[in-house]
């Protein structure tokens, strides 16, 4: 029983990290590496397309891979 009630907190533990992490990381990911979401209103500067990510707000700008930076 209270091996049961060990992994049950645990599990709670674990899932209230992620949680917390959910909302952090993606804007971790932004600020720090680099990974930008695909922009939902993309233009043209007449060299290459351009966008603002929806995540953090910041200018971004489509490489030759399609990754945005």
């Amino acid at each position: 029983m209270i091996y049961a009630i060990s992994i049950f907190s645990i599990a709670v533990f674990i899932l209230m990290l992620l949680v917390t992490f959910n909302d952090y990381l993606p804007r971790w990911f932004c600020d720090h590496i680099g990974w930008h979401l695909t922009p939902t209103k993309q233009g043209s500067d007449g060299c290459s397309l351009t966008g603002t990510c929806p995540r953090c707000g910041k200018s971004v700008l489509q490489d030759s891979q399609g990754n945005w930076f």
